[in-house]
């Protein structure tokens, strides 16, 4: 079986340090993505970073490694290839991007490589960010491509909840992070298939509080 993929856009403190590391832990190389030089550059000079749980007497920190790292700004036609054999694609951008990272991803999905579809998750703080996603993806997918979205694509909105706190100027890519967290993703969208297999993730059949 070859290696999961996933592709995440936003390379800054929730991505690494959260949502990269819950894919790393779940055995998939992660594929960072962002328009920040200092950022790509920083996760394509070193193979490694580290996560450091605070909060509690029970410091924990974890190594992150198996990943990659591309300028979408520079190299948009790799960000495309990348998604056309992914797996996942998530993103922790803020919601005011969300429109401006739509165009790649739906390039990505025209050129699906893969027979089953990718599954879209927004790790965003607002409701139904997927759903906005899902409606600026859309907006650039040929008829052909929309009518058939089910065999490409699968888009589950999910609610993230985890503290970030004041980081070390000296920091780095690496990222101190509070213990407690809640990442919940729809389910229903996936089916009669499973949901990815995401390790810490707790699929829910209804977001509504």
């Amino acid at each position: 079986m070859s290696e999961m993929k996933a592709i995440h856009f936003g390379g800054g403190n929730i991505g690494r340090g959260f949502v990269a590391e819950f894919l790393h832990k779940s055995g998939y190389e992660v594929v960072f993505v962002d328009v920040m030089d200092a950022i790509i550059n920083a996760l394509q000079q070193n193979k490694s970073y580290t996560v450091t749980e605070v909060g509690t007497s029970d410091t924990k920190s974890k190594t992150i490694d198996n990943y990659r790292a591309i300028n979408s700004k520079t190299d948009e036609d790799k960000v495309v290839e990348e998604i056309a054999t992914a797996d996942i694609v998530t993103c922790a951008v803020g919601p005011n991007i969300l429109k401006f990272i739509a165009p790649v991803i739906a390039k990505g999905i025209e050129n699906r490589k893969k027979d089953s579809p990718i599954a879209v998750i927004a790790c965003e703080n607002a409701i139904g960010a997927t759903d906005t996603l899902r409606k600026f993806i859309e907006e650039k997918l040929s008829d052909s491509t929309k009518s058939n979205i089910q065999d490409k694509a699968r888009f589950a909105n999910s609610a993230i909840d985890r503290i970030v706190p004041m980081q070390d100027e000296d920091a780095g890519l690496n990222v101190k992070i509070e213990k407690f967290y809640e990442w919940c993703v729809e389910s229903k969208p996936f089916l009669p298939s499973q949901p990815p297999k995401i390790e810490g993730v707790h699929f829910v059949e209804d977001l509504t509080p």
